[in-house]
C-alpha cells in the first residue's frame, strides 16, 4: 500500500515538472497572443487545468492499483469458497487489513443483496419454466409471478436461508437465520455447519450433504440443531447444488423452516394416537367380554334349574326362560303374550283376580301351575319388581317346583310324627331296660353271695369231713361265683358305658390321668411299673367320669398284658389322622406289653373276648368293649396299632373344646353350644 502512494506521488510530482515547463513556455508567447480577459484570469484557468490534468492521472494509476488488488483478492476468495478454512483468512497480505474491513462491511451487503437476487431469480426460473408447461394458463401463472415477485420484494429477509461451501462450511446466512441461530454471520462465516447439528443426527446429515452433492437436490430433510437463543429446535431443510460451467459444485443452498412445533405436535399426535389406539384395544377387549357374558348370562338365564318369567302390567308373559318351557311343556309362542292365569288351576285364577297386586310387588307367592300334559305341580315363586319413575313397569320372577319337595316335607312330616313316637317308645325301652338291669343285677347277686357265703361256711365247717376233693370243688364253686359277679358287673358297666352320668364340660385330661393313677396304685406298685405323660394334654370336652374310666381300662389293660422287667405305660396327644372327626382331639395310650397280632386288632373290641386263657392273664374280656363303647358316645373313634412282642399303642379320639373364656379362646373358633356338645357325647343337654 505504501509503495502504491510512493508511486503516485511519484508520477504527481514528474506531472508538476512538465506543468511547470508548460507555464513557462505559455508565459514566453504571452506577449505576443491577443488579450481577451482580466490578467489574472488566464494564469488561474492554466493553473486548474494543470491541476485537473495532475489529479486525473493519479486517480487512474490508483484505480489501476485497486483493481489488480481486488482481482488478486477475488482469487482469493473463490480458493477461500472451494476451500474454506479459517487459517486462510489470517494469511492474508499486512498491507491489506484496512482494505479488508472495509471489504467485508461491503460483501456482507453485497450477498444480502446477492441472496435476494439468486432468490428472485430463481423465483422467475421456476416461473418461466411454469410458463412454458401451457397456454391454457398462462393468465393464472402470470398473475402468480407478479403475487410471488411482491411476496419477495416484502419477504425475502424474512427465509431461513443459508449457504454452504462443497464441504459444509459457512458462507451466507440470511438476518432470519443469523437471528434464529443466535449468532451473527461473523460467528458463522469459516466454521462448519455441523456445529449446530444435534450429534447424534450428523451422520446421517452428512449422508445427506454428500449425496446432495452427486444428485443436486435434497429435499424434506428434517434434523435438530442447537441454537444459542431458543436451545434445541427441530428444522426441516431443502438443499439444492450449484455448480460451475466445468459441472463442479460451487455451493450449497440450504432452505430452512423451523418444524419443532409441528414437530411437537406430530409427537403429541402419536402420543394420543397410541393412547387412543390403546384405548381402542381395550374397549374391543372389554366388548367382547361383554358379549361373552351376554352369551352367559343368557346361558344362565336358559339353563338354570329354575324357572324364570316376567310379567306386565296386564299380567301377560313379558320374558320366560328355556327351563321354564321344558319343565312345563308349552312352546313359547303359546305363553309369551299370554295371560298369565294360563298355568294357574281353577281356583289359581280366582285367586290370581282378588290378589293379582301381590305379583306386583317384591315377595314370595305359594301357587300350582297346571302343565300342558294336565300335570298340577306346586311352585314357590320369588317376585321382584322393576319400576319406572315410581310406578310398577314390569315383574321378574323365579319359580321353583316344589311338588316333590312338598311330597318329601309331607313324608318328613309325617315320620317325624312317627320318630316322636319311636323316641317316646324307646325312651320308656331304656327306663324299663335299666329297671331290668338293675332288678337283674341285684337279683342275681343276690343269690351269688349266698352260694359264695354258704360255700365258705361248708369249707370251715364241714372242711375236714369233706376231703381234699369236697375243698376243690368248694373252691371252683367259690371262685366261679366270684367270675359271675365280675361278669355281671361288667355287664352293668357296659349298659351304662354309653349314657354320661353328668353335663358335659370341658375338663383337663391332666386330672383324669392322675385320678387313673390313683385308682391303679395297687397295680402299679405291684408291677413296679411307670406310668408318664408325654408332652402336654389338651383339655376336653365330654363327661369326666367316663373318660376317666377309659383311661382306666387302657392304663390297666397295658399293665395286665405286660411281661416286661419295667412295665411302661405312656399317654400323650397325637397329630390327627385320617378319618379323626372334625373338631376332635386325638390322644394314646402306649405300652411296652406282649403286643396283640394284626388280625385280632378288631376282635379285641368285642364283648368278652379273649385271647389269651384266665389262668395266664385275670380280667373278663370287657374292658376294651367299655372302652370303645365310652369313646363312640362321645362321637370319636378308636383304633390299634400293634405287633406281638413290641407293645400296642391304642388311639382315640374326643371332642376338643370349643367355648371355651375370652383370655383361652383360640381366635377364628366358632362358639358350640351346650346342645352340641351333649350331642357328641351322646347325652341329653340340661
Amino acid at each position: 500500500m505504501r509503495a502504491t502512494v510512493r508511486r503516485a506521488w511519484g508520477w504527481c510530482a514528474a506531472g508538476g515538472v512538465v506543468a511547470t515547463g508548460v507555464f513557462a513556455g505559455y508565459l514566453a508567447v504571452r506577449p505576443m497572443l491577443p488579450t481577451w480577459g482580466p490578467s489574472w484570469l488566464e494564469p488561474t484557468l492554466f493553473m486548474g487545468l494543470l491541476v485537473a490534468g495532475v489529479a486525473s492521472l493519479a486517480s487512474s494509476l490508483t484505480r489501476e492499483h485497486y483493481r489488480r488488488t481486488l482481482r488478486g483478492l477475488s482469487d482469493h476468495v473463490r480458493s477461500l469458497r472451494d476451500n474454506a478454512n479459517p487459517r486462510t483468512i489470517v494469511a492474508l497480505d499486512p498491507d491489506l487489513d484496512l482494505l479488508y474491513a472495509h471489504l467485508e462491511a461491503f460483501a456482507t451487503s453485497y450477498r444480502h443483496a446477492l441472496a435476494e437476487v439468486v432468490d428472485r431469480n430463481e423465483e422467475l426460473e421456476r416461473a418461466e419454466m411454469m410458463l412454458n408447461r401451457t397456454d391454457s394458463v398462462r393468465g393464472q401463472v402470470h398473475s402468480f409471478i407478479i403475487s410471488k415477485k411482491a411476496a419477495l420484494a416484502t419477504n425475502a429477509t424474512g427465509n431461513m436461508i443459508a449457504r454452504l461451501t462443497p464441504n459444509h462450511f459457512w458462507v451466507g446466512a440470511t438476518p432470519t437465520m443469523q437471528q434464529f441461530l443466535g449468532r451473527p454471520l461473523s460467528a458463522l462465516n469459516g466454521r462448519s455447519f455441523m456445529e449446530v447439528v444435534h450429534p447424534d443426527d450428523v451422520p446421517a446429515l452428512t449422508r445427506v450433504f454428500r449425496d446432495a452433492l452427486e444428485v443436486g437436490e435434497a429435499h424434506n430433510i428434517s434434523f435438530r440443531v442447537q441454537t444459542d437463543a431458543k436451545g434445541e429446535r427441530h428444522l426441516q431443510m431443502d438443499l439444492l447444488t450449484r455448480y460451475n460451467e466445468t459441472g463442479a459444485p460451487v455451493h450449497l443452498r440450504c432452505h430452512f423452516i423451523d418444524i419443532t412445533d409441528r414437530v411437537r405436535t406430530d409427537r403429541e399426535l402419536r402420543r394420543r394416537t397410541e393412547e387412543l389406539s390403546r384405548a381402542n384395544e381395550r374397549l374391543r377387549q372389554i366388548n367382547q367380554d361383554l358379549q361373552r357374558l351376554k352369551e352367559t348370562y343368557r346361558d344362565l338365564y336358559n339353563q338354570t334349574p329354575v324357572m324364570y318369567f316376567g310379567l306386565d302390567v296386564r299380567g301377560h308373559f313379558a320374558a320366560c326362560n328355556d327351563t321354564l318351557i321344558r319343565t312345563l311343556g308349552y312352546e313359547r309362542t303359546e305363553l309369551f303374550g299370554q295371560s298369565y292365569t294360563r298355568l294357574l288351576t281353577s281356583d289359581g285364577q280366582q285367586r290370581f283376580e282378588h290378589t293379582m297386586a301381590a305379583y306386583q310387588r317384591n315377595g314370595e307367592i305359594e301357587t300350582q301351575w297346571v302343565k300342558k300334559d294336565g300335570t298340577v305341580i306346586d311352585v314357590l315363586i320369588r317376585n321382584t319388581i322393576i319400576e319406572d319413575e315410581g310406578r310398577f313397569f314390569r315383574s321378574r320372577a323365579a319359580a321353583q317346583d316344589m311338588t316333590e319337595r312338598k311330597r318329601l316335607g309331607d313324608a318328613l312330616r309325617a315320620n317325624a310324627v312317627e320318630l316322636t313316637q319311636a323316641n317316646t317308645q324307646l325312651r320308656r325301652i331304656n327306663r324299663e331296660l335299666d329297671d331290668f338291669t338293675y332288678v337283674v343285677s341285684h337279683d342275681l347277686k343276690e343269690p351269688l353271695r349266698t352260694i359264695e357265703a354258704f360255700s365258705n361256711f361248708l369249707a370251715q365247717d364241714y372242711g375236714e369231713q369233706l376231703g381234699a376233693d369236697g375243698h376243690d370243688y368248694i373252691s371252683h364253686l367259690i371262685q366261679a361265683s366270684r367270675r359271675l359277679r365280675a361278669l355281671i358287673d361288667d355287664l352293668l358297666m357296659l349298659s351304662r358305658a354309653g349314657r354320661s352320668t353328668g353335663s358335659p364340660r370341658v375338663f383337663d385330661l391332666t386330672d383324669a390321668v392322675q385320678t387313673a393313677r390313683s385308682d391303679l396304685a395297687d397295680l402299679i406298685q405291684r408291677k413296679e411299673a411307670r406310668l408318664r405323660v408325654e408332652g402336654i394334654l389338651p383339655a376336653v370336652v365330654g363327661d369326666q367320669d367316663r373318660v376317666m374310666q377309659l383311661l382306666t381300662n387302657l392304663i390297666s389293660n397295658g399293665l395286665k398284658y405286660n411281661t416286661a422287667a419295667q412295665p411302661e405305660v405312656t399317654i400323650g396327644a397325637a397329630d390327627s389322622a385320617n378319618g379323626t372327626p372334625s373338631g376332635h382331639v386325638t390322644l394314646f395310650v402306649r405300652d411296652n406289653g406282649i403286643g396283640i397280632a394284626p388280625e385280632y386288632h378288631e376282635q379285641v373290641f368285642g364283648i368278652f373276648r379273649r385271647l389269651h386263657r384266665r389262668e395266664d392273664y385275670e380280667g373278663t374280656g370287657a374292658g376294651l368293649a367299655i372302652c370303645k363303647k365310652i369313646v363312640e358316645a362321645h362321637g370319636g373313634r378308636i383304633w390299634i396299632e400293634s405287633t406281638p412282642g413290641n407293645g400296642a399303642t391304642f388311639f382315640f379320639t374326643l371332642p376338643r373344646p370349643t367355648t371355651v373364656p375370652s383370655e383361652d379362646r383360640v381366635e377364628g373358633e366358632p362358639n358350640r353350644s351346650t346342645e352340641d356338645v351333649a350331642h357328641a357325647v351322646g347325652a341329653p343337654a340340661d
